[in-house]
């Protein structure tokens, strides 16, 4: 009996801890199964530490499937022999992993049903307002661009925007019900996407007339399947603006002239190598300027005072977690990057903390996620860029160590063991960058009066 009981609690806890997984990757079973692909199963089934999903409605749904084989799974185990108990005990993570896959093909459909109907309205609402749609777009600085945009704007209009990083087709449509007012003038919103059709179809919702396409990178290129793939879903946003309409382009980009032939609307570029001499921003990073110059051109565009634009920008607060000093432990100094991660972002947080004058400088990571086949090429150019700078890499992924060539690189078996060599080895003198995401409870322990 007591094998059966520690069994069915064994189960229990790792059906959470799975329903945890399933939660950040967004109840998207490609993006679950390119995790499970990606990284060691056995780790993630047998060693990893248990954590805790939130309350929603869609893991409620997804946990009855937990509940209602927990009975079942007693009536048939409690007069099993001492080999099939022990059986059991052994597989219990994978039948909590098929359970759980079980519970998400199950919670799909009610949850479509109600997506669809919010989608619906939001759709409805959008046509029957007289705001102009902004969309904007790439593999990174979506975000940071849409809040710049959103602050200049603002100085001359009623603004509306998506919320966070409400980016796909359902958060798109949750933020119109909620940001979109009846005297909205413009609304801009931030368009992600893991697979090609997706840009378009929220786009079918918003029609936008104005288009920002910020920056091309690698990210989530294991689910797009191909470069093409990726660079053809993120041209989808150009290719609907209307003939009156204006395209902003990333002059950077390599394929720039595809998006270029891409799209009816007019076309304006911009470029980080063609800054002119009057933008000044407090905000950290060169990034930073590269996503605000399509801001400056739009807002040009729109009729904002140049004056009042470079004025803006000089005040513009910074986004949460992209790059913010912050107090850490035993009076350190943080620069949080923790938002989100990619290949761009990493090398931008390098070279932002080379700007930062202290004697002792650690950079922390769990590593990228759904790079394919250009993960290590990809952790190369960090670890290169590392090796350029004063900075040591205190990661859990090992692919870091593997590429290491000057011991620029200490690895850790989990987040507990490399905080506790964080917390150890910082004083005063000492900035720790923490590039992309972390468990929150990391994240308490290094950051003074961190908030959830």
């Amino acid at each position: 009996m007591i094998l059966l009981i520690s069994g069915l609690i064994l189960y229990l806890l790792k059906s959470l801890d799975l329903l945890y997984l399933f939660q950040i990757k967004e109840y998207r079973l490609d993006r679950i199964l390119s995790f499970l692909k990606e990284e060691n199963v056995f780790k993630i089934l047998y060693l990893r530490a248990i954590r805790m999903p939130a309350i929603s409605l869609r893991n409620l749904l997804i946990g009855q499937a937990m509940l209602f084989s927990t009975v079942p799974l007693y009536l048939i185990l409690k007069t099993s022999n001492l080999a099939l108990l022990s059986a059991f005990l052994l597989l219990t993570p994978i039948v909590a992993l098929l359970t759980m896959l079980l519970g998400l093909l199950l919670s799909e459909i009610p949850v479509q049903i109600y997506r669809k109907l919010i989608i619906f309205i939001a759709a409805l609402k959008v046509k029957n307002s007289n705001a102009v749609f902004i969309g904007i777009t790439g593999s990174y600085g979506k975000t940071s661009t849409k809040e710049f945009l959103f602050q200049i704007l603002s100085h001359k209009y009623k603004v509306g925007k998506t919320e966070k990083n409400y980016n796909s087709e359902i958060g798109v449509a949750l933020s119109i019900l909620k940001n979109l007012k009846s005297d909205t003038e413009y609304f801009i919103a931030e368009l992600g996407a893991y697979k090609k059709g997706e840009i378009k179809t929220i786009c079918g919702i918003i029609h936008p007339k104005y288009g920002i396409l910020t920056a091309i990178g690698n990210q989530h290129l294991n689910l797009f399947g191909s470069k093409k793939n990726l660079i053809e879903a993120k041209s989808e946003l150009l290719e609907v603006l209307p003939p009156d309409g204006v395209a902003f382009i990333n002059k950077n980009i390599r394929e720039w002239k595809y998006f270029s032939n891409k799209t009816k609307a007019e076309k304006e570029y911009f470029s980080i190598d063609e800054i002119p001499p009057d933008i000044k921003t407090n905000l950290p990073g060169r990034h930073n300027l590269q996503n605000l110059l399509p801001c400056i051109a739009l807002a040009s565009h729109l009729g904002l005072d140049r004056s009042v634009i470079l004025e803006t920008i000089m005040n513009l607060k910074p986004i949460q977690d992209r790059l913010t000093q912050k107090k850490g432990p035993n009076e350190s100094m943080v620069l949080d990057d923790s938002y989100s991660s990619n290949v761009e972002g990493f090398i931008a947080a390098i070279n932002a903390a080379g700007q930062i004058n202290s004697t002792h400088k650690l950079i922390i990571s769990r590593g990228l996620i759904e790079l394919g086949e250009e993960k290590k090429t990809s952790y190369q150019k960090i670890v290169d860029e590392i090796n350029k700078s004063n900075l040591t890499l205190l990661t859990t992924d090992a692919l870091f160590k593997k590429l290491d060539t000057r011991n620029k690189v200490v690895a850790f078996q989990n987040e507990g063991k490399l905080l506790n060599y964080v917390k150890e080895k910082s004083d005063k003198n000492t900035l720790i960058v923490i590039e992309g995401r972390f468990e929150p409870k990391i994240l308490k322990s290094l950051i003074s009066n961190f908030d959830v």
